[in-house]
């Protein structure tokens, strides 16, 4: 199960890293919706001469549909097209269009939009009208009287064009003569002008928040901006606290350095004695690292390891440094048992020399006394002999005792003697 959480996160760091930036800047998309708006509208009218004809602003009403292109952050261009209906007011009765006539066009404006932040914008640009229907109220105006297609200039401001919703009015000047009659000299010059005022709402299209390290987690809500990041760590990278290459989602020892292959962990030490792992030939048995990682060795077996063992190709013992117990003279009673360890001995004399041709058996008194006999004396000089050549160290005990012969309270006092 790690194996494949470690390919799955190896997976995942190369699908999300290995890739090249989808680098977002902050832009809105083509948006597009429909208007509703109210005109004050009538005719402003040039060349009249002595006629003096005037038109009051009469409201009337728009709606349609607009779609906006984004050149820039701060640039659109934006067509409209719009069902438009002008109503125009005089008091007069001899102008161009009566009291209350009313007029229908197709409005095409072509917006130039330039936007100071996200809550206000002008807007400028031309627009042509197409006369759609006239209703004059009875006046007899026909719509042939009127010219077809006419231009006008705008400009404007809108109120949060970037929301839903948006608020917008302009200012309209027309640049044509609408009078179309047989004479139209006569009775001077008919421009539209119109006030707009309306609401326009979004049906689609958004604004795109900036994306600066293409990890798709907005500059807004990304603590790493130069970064790919992951949205669980605030645009950044998964952390690696200890800088071992090691991410701290594999990290099995985040607060510490280690390596890919120990799951991010340092070589381990499993007998602590200060040689990894890797390095110690004795892991599960603390030494020494000159000794790569093994306790001092003993070569002999006999418990005194070769630093200390003076001889550590022989067992010995700790007495004599791991040496054997020596044997001086050579005799092969090792000096620990060997009572005469500078000269060599037999056993029977626990290491000694051996009495030559000495017999206990010949060492005897003259009946009855305590006296030795001459074949004693002779055996008893072999001993004397002996003594002068072993070390003083060696004691040498003599008993002697009688016979049976007699009695017994007389042959204690001879033993005595």
């Amino acid at each position: 199960m790690r194996k494949i959480l470690l390919l799955s996160e190896v997976l995942f760091s190369f699908a999300l890293f290995g890739q090249t930036p989808n680098i977002v800047r902050d832009h809105y998309t083509v948006s597009a919706g429909v208007l509703g708006a109210v005109n004050y509208s009538k005719f402003h009218v040039t060349d009249q001469g002595a006629a003096d004809i005037k038109y009051d602003f009469k409201p009337g009403w728009s709606a349609g549909i607009w779609i906006n292109f984004p050149l820039a952050n701060s640039f659109s261009l934006e067509p409209q097209l719009l069902y438009s209906s002008y109503q125009y007011k005089t008091d007069n009765t001899t102008p161009l269009l009566l009291n209350d006539g009313t007029i229908d066009y197709i409005t095409v404006p072509l917006l130039f939009k330039f936007h100071l932040g996200s809550k206000v914008a002008l807007k400028i640009g031309p627009q042509v009208d197409f006369v759609s229907k006239l209703d004059d109220n009875g006046n007899h105006s026909k719509k042939e009287d009127f010219t077809e297609t006419s231009f006008s200039g705008f400009a404007g401001i809108e109120l949060f064009p970037h929301d839903r919703f948006t608020l917008f009015g302009r200012y309209i000047h027309g640049f044509t003569n609408m009078d179309n009659t047989d004479n139209p000299s006569a009775k001077g010059k008919f421009y539209n002008e119109n006030i707009q005022a309306g609401l326009k709402i979004r049906l689609f299209g958004k604004h795109i928040p900036p994306d600066s390290d293409g990890d798709g987690i907005i500059d807004s809500k990304d603590k790493c901006l130069m970064q790919m990041g992951l949205e669980r760590y605030q645009g950044c990278p998964i952390p690696d606290s200890d800088n071992d290459g090691v991410n701290d989602e594999v990290d099995k020892c985040p607060k510490e350095k280690g390596f890919e292959r120990y799951q991010g962990c340092p070589i381990p030490d499993r007998d602590n004695d200060a040689v990894n792992d890797e390095e110690d030939k004795c892991p599960d048995v603390a030494g020494l690292a000159k000794y790569q990682g093994c306790p001092i060795p003993d070569s002999d077996g006999d418990s005194v390891n070769d630093e200390q063992d003076k001889c550590p190709n022989q067992a010995g013992s700790t007495k004599y440094q791991g040496c054997p117990v020596p044997d001086t003279d050579g005799d092969g009673i090792n000096d620990d048992e060997d009572r005469c360890p500078q000269e060599a001995g037999v056993p029977e004399m626990k290491g000694c020399p051996k009495i030559e041709s000495f017999q206990a058996s010949h060492v005897t008194f003259a009946s009855g006394k305590s006296v030795l006999t001459k074949q004693g004396q002779r055996e008893l000089d072999i001993v004397v002999a002996f003594m002068k050549k072993v070390p003083p160290a060696i004691k040498i005990r003599l008993a002697g005792h009688t016979d049976s012969t007699g009695k017994a309270e007389t042959n204690d006092a001879l033993s005595q003697a």
